[in-house]
């Protein structure tokens, strides 16, 4: 079945989607689950699992000191601004995985040489709001470091779910999250294009400037 890995809703500080409609959504577009990744928040995903519309992956894309890290099969808030390897140990004591998410955004990648010097249980090879070239050098790297992946559409936008992620066998979350480990997943999506960059763009840069020039 297809799961998007990396969703944004209302919990985040730059989403709006009510998480009764992602999960709406994701169902009528042919998901078979959905990880519900909040920036620095785990409310959002709890919520969206004990609705039990859809199968969901509790997550959190957590802002470390370096950058972005995703966490999957967690239910407890991870403390943003750590540093990788502090935010690595705290996922893991939740008893959930750590991913590197989009390594080589500018924005809030953590970048080539911090995905090698840390014990990631995975890398985000594929997110449909980064351009070709960033999906496939990370590709590229997960494939030199013999690491699992993910993928998913990064969605902030209703329209946005399930443009990209991957296709798995498992159906609950401890599946999925074992598939993952276990490499037995393949990608599907599309990168981001000149109508999704604008859009993209125009979105980021002008949160960027209400929130003072501060990273989320």
């Amino acid at each position: 079945m297809k799961v998007d890995m990396h969703t944004h809703s209302a919990y985040s500080p730059d989403g709006k989607v009510p998480i009764k409609d992602m999960l709406k959504r994701a169902k009528k577009i042919g998901l078979g689950a959905i990880a519900i990744t909040d920036h620095n928040e785990i409310k959002g995903a709890l919520k969206a699992k004990k609705l039990g519309i859809l199968e969901v992956i509790r997550g959190i894309e957590v802002s470390t000191a370096q950058g972005h890290v995703l966490a999957y099969g967690i239910d407890c808030k991870i403390q943003r601004d750590l540093s990788i390897e502090e935010t690595i140990e705290k996922i893991h004591d939740c008893g959930g995985i750590a991913v590197a998410a989009h390594p080589y955004r500018f924005w809030s990648g953590i970048g080539e040489e911090n995905v090698k010097r840390h014990d990631f249980d995975g890398i985000e090879v594929f997110n449909g709001r980064c351009k070709e070239s960033s999906n496939r050098r990370a590709r590229n790297l997960t494939a030199i470091l013999h690491k699992p992946f993910t993928a998913g559409s990064d969605a902030h936008f209703l329209d946005e779910i399930g443009k990209a992620g991957i296709i798995v066998d498992g159906e609950r979350e401890e599946e999925i999250i074992e598939e993952i480990l276990k490499k037995n997943v393949k990608t599907f999506g599309k990168s981001r294009g000149t109508s999704d960059t604008i859009r993209y763009v125009k979105k980021a840069v002008g949160e960027w400037i209400k929130r003072g020039f501060k990273k989320i």
